[in-house]
């Protein structure tokens, strides 16, 4: 069965005369979303939608993302993409003799009857509900509201999306009334559909993502400066390791190995990460070799999402040089020896983040919001 993104992003070249679909497909997919339509209800020529189709399928392939045609089931065909099914449109079942076993169909339903029906339909991947809301861009359908919309949750047998005049401060409430995503059209667009998108997925990645992350890696991997970006796009608090040691102790990290040993400093070091798994919500991150221990690791996994941030050592060398607050850096030649010891361990997170080194933060901070979005919801 198909797993929807919780936002579902539709674009319309009526609402935004200025962009294409092709260019709302890449502002959509670059702020996170992952699942775009193409609507075009206008008078746009085949060839110009076909083109409009075929590169935003370019642009959703290379996000990892799924693009659905409206209507069109030929340039469904032609493009390799899904398609949405109105009441009007060629029935699913035949869709999907022309469309094969794989592309994604998604069928339109305006009452509780309609949606049971396609529920019960053999050949429609998810279906969609509404107006929810009442909204312009579905002229002459009342609102069917929310309490409808959880009627038409309690009997889904297939993804629900729910539809029709929802925008940033409708998300929770459309997804409390059971729909697994929300498809925006008219928030999305106006009047600027970057904003918008990134908003709606912040909103979607606070409620839909582990309550609880831990950032893992190397010394100088960015862990305290990406966990400080995420905590803050999420809304959690931020908790960084040492730091938390440092306060409870009166000593810094340093002192402590120096005066007591790395015997010592792991002690405290387990004893902060099972209190971790207590703390209901936040981001997490810890030190260079805290995931080296079995305790830790255990902890942490049963407790929260593990993410590694996997940054080349030429990288980590260059933000460590002159670095004299790192106990276990005595240079580049015995930290390259360290690291290479300790990437097995990293490498049993379920996560692991791939970075350059050469991002800022918040494209860091970005690419593990996308790591943990498609560990979340695989389509």
């Amino acid at each position: 069965m198909i797993r929807l993104p919780p936002v579902y992003a539709i674009t319309s070249t009526s609402l935004t005369p200025s962009r294409s679909h092709e260019d709302l497909v890449e502002t959509f997919t670059s702020a996170g979303i992952r699942i775009v339509q193409i609507r075009e209800k206008g008078a746009m020529p085949d060839r110009r939608l076909l083109e409009a189709a075929v590169r935003g399928q370019e642009i959703a392939r290379s996000r990892k993302a799924i693009l659905v045609v409206d209507d069109r089931a030929d340039i469904a065909r032609l493009v390799g993409c899904g398609v949405h099914l109105g009441a009007d449109d060629l029935p699913a079942e035949q869709a999907r003799e022309i469309l094969g076993s794989q592309a994604p169909i998604g069928v339109s339903s305006h009452s509780l009857e309609e949606a049971r029906s396609a529920f019960e339909a053999g050949e429609a991947d998810y279906v969609a509900f509404g107006p929810v809301f009442s909204t312009t861009t579905k002229p002459g359908r009342p609102a069917r509201g929310l309490d409808e919309l959880s009627r038409v949750a309690s009997s889904k047998t297939k993804p629900l999306v729910a539809v029709g005049g929802i925008g940033i401060g409708e998300l929770d409430a459309v997804w409390d009334a059971g729909a697994d995503s929300a498809a925006m059209v008219s928030a999305l667009l106006r009047p600027r559909p970057e904003e918008a998108a990134r908003a709606a997925v912040d909103r979607a990645r606070r409620r839909f993502l582990p309550p609880r992350i831990w950032l893992i890696g190397f010394m100088g991997s960015g862990k305290t400066t990406v966990g400080r970006i995420l905590a803050r796009r999420l809304d959690r608090p931020f908790f960084d390791m040492d730091e938390e040691i440092e306060l409870r102790s009166g000593r810094t990290v340093r002192a402590i190995f120096e005066s007591e040993g790395e015997p010592e400093f792991r002690r405290r070091e387990r004893e902060y990460v099972r209190g971790a798994g207590d703390v209901p919500r936040g981001v997490f991150a810890a030190g260079g070799g805290t995931f080296v221990s079995e305790n830790n690791r255990d902890s942490m996994l049963r407790s929260a999402a593990v993410v590694f941030l996997d940054v080349p050592f030429g990288a980590l060398a260059e933000r460590l040089s002159g670095k004299t607050d790192r106990p276990l850096f005595r240079g580049p030649g015995e930290a390259r020896l360290l690291l290479e010891e300790r990437r097995p361990f990293y490498k049993m997170a379920p996560i692991t983040a791939p970075l350059t080194g050469r991002e800022s933060p918040e494209e860091a901070a970005e690419h593990v919001l996308e790591m943990l979005d498609h560990r979340a919801c695989v389509i």
